[in-house]
Formats: structure tokens, sequence, C-alpha cells
């Protein structure tokens, strides 16, 4: 009896001890991998470890935690698009990057999936458009537009003192932009009325070609001329309709130091409120005003002294922040002169580098003027026309 019970009770025990071994749990979830993804998407989370199976009598295999969600990859910036200047092409608009890619569920087990690695990174600027022609100057009317239409004939003259021309198709609406125009010594005012016409000067501006009534005609009473010459611009402005924030002015001679005598003024140089200015053979002022150039003068102007260009040059480059360097400005070509045999005639222009405005100096070898080379060389107006069309 006494060996019934301890076989009964070892019976017992080997059955307790054997239900208190437990099954192993499930295993640790491998981590989830994420690939560089295509275009921007969120990351897709990764799934669920499965649960550990539970061993018989063994207690439950503690669940695999949720794998983490892939990262959302940055989306491409969108490039900046090209600025378009006229005829400019626009810039090409960055790609965009690509997001990553969630990581894949761990399976199960404790240890988590790991999340999906970061986007690839932001897409590249656009480049920007290349520069076209032309100005995108905004028109600032007169206070003259709309009082009258096209004067008849195209012409209103003031003997001995002033002589406007309007284009065919001015109507007194549209603002038109204004090319003043300085003779020379000895000269009449309608010295430029031939070169201005046939360029596009004549079509595309409203031109005034104001006199000086001091001896010989050569401008040499600062005081007198400046006060006719801002009367007579007020007087255009009042009454005729011109865009205010495109004036130019052209000059040759006696009428190039006027007018670089006027820049030395920066009271009169603002009254005029010039857009850029082209003179032809001055003498050197200080320019008081940065102020767009194309200046022009024989390479042995014998009118002048031998340092005048290279000293006029210089005080327009002081005044526009210009570098020492240069580089050729080959937009102006080449022609033939109206002197003598007709001679090639090389304009010799060059650009100025990192000035605030254009600067531009032709330095020419047109024996025009008699062959002296202080004359307007035969590309000056077609040059004048393109550069004041550009500004």
């Amino acid at each position: 009896m006494t060996r019934l019970k301890a076989g009964f009770i070892a019976l017992l025990l080997g059955g307790a001890i054997g239900c208190a071994v437990s099954e192993p749990g499930g295993v640790s979830g491998s981590a989830g991998t994420g690939s560089p993804g295509s275009a921007g998407t969120t990351g897709q989370a990764g799934t669920s470890g499965n649960a550990g199976t539970t061993g018989q009598a063994g207690s439950a295999a503690t669940a695999g935690t949720t794998g983490q969600a892939g990262t959302m990859g940055q989306a491409g910036t969108t490039g900046q698009a090209g600025t378009t200047g006229a005829a400019g092409t626009a810039g090409a608009a960055g790609t965009t990057g690509t997001a990553g890619r969630g990581g894949s569920g761990g399976s199960g087990g404790s240890t988590a999936g790991r999340g999906g690695s970061g986007g690839a990174t932001a897409g590249t600027t656009g480049s920007g458009g290349s520069g076209g022609t032309g100005s995108t100057t905004v028109p600032s009317p007169s206070a003259g537009c709309g009082k009258s239409g096209r004067p008849s004939g195209g012409k209103v003259e003031v003997s001995g003192q002033s002589l406007h021309y309007f284009p065919t198709n001015y109507d007194g609406t549209k603002p038109f932009p204004l090319l003043i125009a300085l003779h020379a010594c000895g000269n009449p005012n309608t010295e430029f009325v031939s070169l201005t016409t046939g360029n596009g000067l004549d079509t595309t501006y409203v031109r005034t070609f104001p006199n000086t009534p001091d001896s010989g005609q050569c401008w040499s009473s600062y005081t007198g001329d400046v006060a006719r010459i801002l009367q007579q611009y007020d007087d255009i402005m009042a009454n005729y309709c011109i865009d205010k924030n495109r004036i130019f002015a052209t000059a040759h001679s006696s009428g190039a130091q006027m007018l670089v005598n006027i820049l030395a003024h920066k009271t009169d140089a603002q009254h005029l409120n010039l857009k850029g200015v082209a003179p032809v053979a001055a003498d050197p002022y200080n320019v008081a005003v940065p102020m767009p150039v194309m200046y022009i003068d024989g390479k042995m102007d014998n009118q002048r002294s031998a340092d005048s260009a290279k000293n006029t040059v210089a005080r327009f480059r002081t005044a526009n922040m210009c570098a020492d360097t240069s580089k050729p400005f080959t937009a102006v070509p080449m022609c033939n002169s109206t002197d003598g045999s007709r001679p090639a005639v090389d304009a010799g222009c060059i650009i100025y580098d990192n000035c605030t405005v254009p600067t531009i100096w032709c330095s020419h070898n047109d024996p025009s003027y008699s062959g002296t080379q202080h004359g307007v060389p035969c590309f000056a107006m077609k040059a004048m026309s393109d550069f004041f069309a550009g500004l």
C-alpha cells in the first residue's frame, strides 16, 4: 500500500514537471529595408510581425511589435522657371526628388521591422531663361497724352529755336520714346534730321532737335543753353504723348560736349531723366550720375586732343563703377565710310566689365568729316538705335 501511494505520487510529480517546460517563442522579425523610392509618395508602413506560436502548455509567445513606417520621402523642389527676356527661353523646371519606400514588415518576433530610408534629394533647380533683346520698361505717360493727335505733317518748328518730328503712327494717346539730338558747332539743328531717318529712329521715336543761338551755333553758354533745352523738354512733356521712362540723347562735337556737360550737372541730368546717351566726339566732364553710354570717337580724331576720348570714357567708367577690363563688343558690324573712296570702317567697339549700367566705347577709323575722323561714322546711327532699344 505504501509502495502504491509512493508510485502514484511520483506519477503526478512527473506530469507537473513536464507541463512546466514551455515551447520556444516566435523568432525575432528581420528588419525591414527601405529602398530609395520613385515619386515623393509616403513610405508604406511595415506590416505587423507574426506572433510566436504557443508551445504545448507553454505561456503565449510575445507578439511581434508593429514595424515602424518608412519616413516620408522629401518631394523634390520645383525648379524656378527662367525669367523670360523678350525672345528669351524659359528655364526648365527642376525634376521632382523621389521619395523613400516604406520598410517591409518584420516576420514574427519581438524585434520591430526597421523603417524605410528617407527619400532622395530634392530636384535640381531649373536653369534661367536666356536674355532676350528689347526693353521691358513699363511706359510712364507724360501729361500731354490724350491732348491732341499727330501734328500736321508730323512736324512742329519754332524757327531758330526748336524742331520736333513725330512718327506716322503717333496718335497722341500711345506714349512714344523721345530722342534729343544736339547738333555740332557750325551746323544747323537739322544736322540730325537726315542722320536719324531710315534707321528705325524716325519710326520709333518722337525726335527733337534743339538749336543754340550762341556765336557760330556752338554750344558755348551752358547756363543759357541748358535753360532752353530743359524748357523745350518740359513743353514736349506737357503737350505731347511721351514715355517719361524712355528719354534718350545723342549729340555731335560741340553738341556732344554740351550733352556730357549736362550729365556733369546732377540736377539738370535728373530733370531730363535720360535712359541712355550716345555722344560722338565730346570732351571729358565729371559725369555726376550713372548713365548707360555708347561713346563714339575717331581713333585719330584730329579735332580733339590725343587723350580726349580716353579721358571722357574714364569719367563714364567712374560714374558707372566699371572695372578696368573690357571685351570686344561685336554687335556693331563693319561698314563703308561715306567719305572719299568709301573705305571699310572698323567700329572698334569694346564693352567694359562689371559696370552698373552698359558702358561701350567705339574707337573707329572712319575718315569722315573731311578726313578728320571727327564726324558721325557710318555705323553710328544704326548702332545707337540698337543700343537704345536694348536698354
